[in-house]
């Protein structure tokens, strides 16, 4: 049978047949390659946090250094910033023109208006009114602190103690600075601010004045809107160091009858008493206003300055048994121009000392008169505190610390402000005997006045 080439290669090759397969999985192997795999990318991932968390803080600081915050500081005050009663309720256009007329002319022209003037009851509602604006704009520096505990009630929710009426004092650029009783967040384990329109932030906790029982808490302004920061203000504060405040019409903000956002509008009735705590020159002040053992807050005169602190503890701090009657239950606080210094202190977190005197000048005429040494002299000492330690007593006339002379008793207090607590001070006494003076020497141990 006839065939051809093609045919005969067809034969040829129709033998070849090739079958690939496959080459099995092991599977062992594919797991364990897998798991170091995935091992060694979980590894890599944790070395490339570690180094982004290590050096990233680093590389921010040289590429973009952050500005450290500044210092909260209060202008030195001088006789010249003092008010007059009547620039207490009056703005600056009224005094510009005040002192722009004849004097004689405008008492007569006063005399005349009231003379030929009827009043009503649209008048004092306007008076009223006016009141009431004035209050309004200090409340806008009025805030109120709660502390909250980690201890729950029945239905699991956090206590908060009864809270107090704190005020805005400072801002340093990255915080507000808050002035507050310490009882308003004894033993909190956090802090809450309410402001005037109603917002709320975390606050936290600067330094407290175991002196005082005052405390400086602080919100960071990165917490607080644009709309709050817009709202609040901080107090503009009065010169208590020289006016004469006696007799001026004031306002308590705050809490001033132990409820939020109430007011009380009376008078001062006396505004130069010591206050008679330890190491200090505070002074008090007393006023017309009932009040409650809850009363926190402010006074402010009716051109809005803050007058005080309101602190209805002030009797009871008085150690040595002068009683003041007649003011318990009346609205009392401490005058601010001798709190700066202390809300500096505690703002900026640098700790205060406690010698642990109340004491006042020696006057002069009572020198001479007497034949005393000036000094400070120590009306009495703190119970276990460090000048009592140190056998210090009322009666004793302190005229040198250190090698440094002391001649009144706010120079003694300036001169505390230089040491810290642990601080060992040499204290050169002057001690009556018989009639005449015994120099003593001793040294006191300084302790904290402060803590966080």
């Amino acid at each position: 049978m006839p065939f051809n080439d093609q045919d005969e290669n067809k034969k040829d090759t129709s033998f070849i047949s090739e079958k690939i397969k496959q080459r099995p999985i092991n599977r062992k192997k594919l797991l364990r390659r897998t798991i170091i795999t995935a091992s060694m990318a979980v590894v890599f991932g944790l070395v490339a946090c570690l180094t982004f968390l290590l050096l990233q803080p680093l590389l921010s600081d040289k590429l973009y250094p952050e500005s450290q915050p500044e210092k909260v500081s209060f202008p030195e005050e001088s006789a010249s910033d003092e008010l007059t009663p009547e620039e207490m309720f009056a703005d600056d256009n009224e005094i510009a023109e005040s002192e722009a007329m004849n004097e004689e002319s405008q008492k007569n022209q006063i005399d005349e208006a009231i003379a030929s003037y009827a009043y009503n009851e649209s008048d004092y509602a306007r008076i009223v009114a006016s009141l009431k604006d004035v209050a309004d704009e200090a409340s806008r520096s009025i805030v109120r602190v709660t502390g909250i505990t980690n201890s729950t009630n029945w239905f699991s929710d956090s206590f908060e103690n009864g809270g107090a009426s704190g005020v805005i004092v400072a801002d340093n650029g990255t915080a507000l600075f808050i002035l507050v009783p310490s009882s308003a967040v004894k033993n909190a384990k956090s802090i809450k601010v309410k402001f005037c329109d109603n917002s709320s932030a975390d606050a936290e906790m600067c330094l407290a004045d175991t002196v005082t029982s005052l405390c400086v808490i602080s919100v960071k302004l990165s917490n607080l809107q644009e709309s709050t920061r817009t709202s609040i203000k901080l107090a503009d504060f009065a010169n208590t160091n020289f006016s004469n405040l006696t007799g001026v019409p004031v306002i308590a903000v705050g809490s001033p009858i132990g409820i939020q956002n109430s007011i009380s509008i009376g008078m001062i009735t006396s505004d130069k008493s010591p206050l008679n705590l330890a190491d200090s020159n505070y002074k008090y002040i007393t006023t017309d206003m009932l009040g409650n053992s809850d009363s926190t807050g402010a006074i402010v005169g009716l051109n809005g300055k803050l007058l005080g602190i309101i602190d209805m503890n002030c009797t009871s701090k008085d150690k040595d048994k002068k009683s003041r009657e007649g003011i318990p239950n009346h609205i009392s606080a401490i005058a601010i121009t001798e709190l700066k210094d202390l809300i500096t202190d505690l703002s900026n977190k640098e700790t205060r000392v406690l010698f642990g005197i109340r004491g006042t000048t020696v006057p002069v005429d009572i020198q001479n008169e007497m034949n005393m040494p000036a000094g400070a002299y120590v009306i009495s000492t703190v119970q276990s505190s460090p000048a009592m330690n140190a056998g210090i007593q009322s009666g004793d006339i302190i005229t040198k610390i250190d090698d440094d002379e002391i001649i009144s008793f706010d120079q003694f207090i300036k001169k505390l402000a230089d040491y810290s607590p642990d601080d060992i001070i040499s204290v050169t006494v002057m001690r009556q005997s018989n009639k005449d003076y015994t120099q003593l020497k001793t040294k006191v141990t300084l302790e904290s006045a402060t803590h966080d």
